[in-house]
């Protein structure tokens, strides 16, 4: 079986190529499993990063909005210049927090990091599921290769999506 992964094609024999013993399979499938839980935790945590950053935009936006707003609002003698000119720089900072927004765009990367995520689940559950099936000795290699190839595929349609916002947000900008 061959796999497309960017733009080169690898054979299963690329990945685990010698023949192995029962246990040398057993400590690939570990090593397969570890490695599929570490993409659930590294893309959890970017997942996690980009819900913050873009929750900040958004709350700070808002917050600094109104903040102005308000100080437009307010007639107290004598201080009408100063809440003026501190509504004008606050005014200045939502429309550069609205520029960083679709710069960035945190939240289309938190979106794709939680559907890499949920990528990520399904194959640790069929992982799982084959392992809880399969006697060690009878691992098959050629079963392995898929799954790597599997988690590989996952890394490169996320390293995908994250460069094709950034094109989208250099062409607008």
């Amino acid at each position: 079986m061959e796999s497309n992964l960017d733009n080169k094609t690898y054979s299963d024999k690329d990945i685990i190529s010698e023949n192995l013993s029962p246990q040398e399979l057993q400590q690939k499938a570990e090593w397969l499993k570890n490695k599929i839980q570490k993409s659930i935790s590294d893309v959890s945590k970017m997942k996690n990063d980009n819900k913050s950053r873009a929750a900040f935009i958004k709350v700070n936006t808002i917050l600094l909005s109104g903040i102005a707003t308000i100080l437009l609002g307010l007639n107290i003698i004598g201080v009408e210049s100063l809440f003026k000119d501190i509504a004008f720089i606050l005014g200045a900072l939502v429309t550069l927090l609205n520029a960083l927004e679709p710069f960035f765009n945190y939240k289309a990367l938190w979106v794709e990091s939680e559907k890499g995520k949920a990528r990520f689940h399904r194959l640790k559950d069929e992982f799982d599921y084959y392992l809880a099936g399969t006697s060690p000795d009878k691992l098959d290699k050629e079963v392995l290769n898929q799954f790597h190839r599997k988690n590989q595929e996952i890394w490169i349609n996320l390293s995908g999506s994250w460069e094709e916002h950034r094109q989208n947000s250099r062409s607008s900008s």
